[in-house]
């Protein structure tokens, strides 16, 4: 209860002491003392202030080196649809590309050609040359994962699925043609087959 009290005593001290954009302005106190009996002044209360808006303006400097633009050259696209451009920033970034429409199984496609090349962080120059036509996408660069060549090892678990279609093979000829098509015998009693055949 103490406590209760003492938090009022300390509310009702600090409510005098708030910022008027609270909504609430406090009383102010008479500069000079009167033994005349005052009408009791009252509180006046205000409408909050509105918050100050943010202002946003474009930064004074750079957060880095300005890059300069070499080359931009831009052909926009003509009445029968080709364009081309060709980009060059002075930190070595480097694109071009041409396109046009040709006709394709369903409809016109643009079939555009180009490259792009940076500067990689190790000093390396990356460079990619691409075709999208009708046939996709088709990149072209050193610097692209190549797929391993064929014939590669093959798993051991391929290896252990083409021995168990052997092997079923194997028993479904022991069994005979003149009975149709059945089940397989298992060859693992611990796994159950995969493949079902026609109810007799």
């Amino acid at each position: 209860m103490k406590i209760f009290v003492f938090a009022a005593v300390v509310s009702v001290c600090l409510a005098d002491k708030l910022p008027s954009h609270f909504g609430y302005a406090s009383p102010q106190p008479s500069s000079a003392f009167s033994h005349r009996s005052r009408p009791a002044s009252r509180p006046s209360f205000s409408a909050p202030r509105p918050a100050p808006q943010p202002t946003y303006s474009a930064p004074r400097s750079a957060p880095g080196p300005l890059v300069p633009i070499l080359v931009d050259d831009r052909v926009h696209p003509d009445a029968a649809g080709a364009y081309s451009f060709n980009v060059e920033t002075g930190d070595g970034i480097s694109r071009q590309e041409s396109g046009s429409p040709i006709p394709a199984k369903e409809g016109p496609v643009t079939a555009m050609s180009g490259s792009y090349s940076f500067t990689l962080p190790d000093g390396q120059k990356f460079e990619l040359r691409y075709v999208a036509d009708e046939n996709g996408f088709q990149p072209d660069s050193a610097f692209l994962p190549v797929a391993p060549a064929f014939p590669h090892p093959i798993p051991a678990h391929a290896l252990e699925q083409i021995e168990r279609a052997r092997q079923e093979d194997a028993a479904r000829s022991r069994q005979g043609s003149s009975q149709g098509y059945s089940a397989p015998v298992p060859s693992h009693s611990s796994r159950p087959s995969n493949s079902y055949g026609f109810p007799q």
